[in-house]
């Protein structure tokens, strides 16, 4: 992650504003991060943009610092996939999938009725799909 913080953010004299894995090891924050709830992280293992191995850096950061984190790696997804492509696909939405289970974790209602709800619609035809994922510069 502090690679890609100092390619993106302005270079090395703002790594210590922009890169989270750095106010993490910062002791005047101790207090702060002692007090994050559980963080989940969701990365697609090839987006170029942002590098899965960002996210396992910073997943191993957190738990250094005693955050309880989770980390989800989603196979051959790209930055954009799921969030954009994946939702429009229609179908089984692993992302979202995720998501409403750790939003309806401990609702056995709520739990019965998302496993029994219908797949999403397409949106989109495939070929437009795929062509979004070549153009996106993500």
């Amino acid at each position: 992650m502090v690679i890609a913080v100092k390619s993106i953010m302005e270079g090395e004299q703002s790594l210590k504003r922009f890169s989270s894995e750095v106010v993490l090891r910062d002791l005047k924050y101790r207090h702060a991060v002692s007090l994050l709830p559980r963080i989940i992280l969701l990365h697609g293992t090839s987006d170029s943009s942002i590098p899965s191995n960002t996210s396992k850096s910073f997943a191993d950061a957190l738990r250094s610092a005693g955050v309880q984190v989770e980390l989800v790696l989603y196979k051959g997804k790209t930055h954009t996939d799921l969030f954009l492509q994946d939702p429009l696909r229609g179908g089984k939405d692993e992302l979202l999938e995720k998501v409403i289970s750790v939003i309806h974790a401990g609702d056995e209602v709520a739990l019965a009725k998302d496993a029994v709800a219908p797949p999403a619609r397409r949106l989109l035809p495939e070929f437009v799909l795929q062509l979004a994922r070549k153009m996106s510069p993500f």
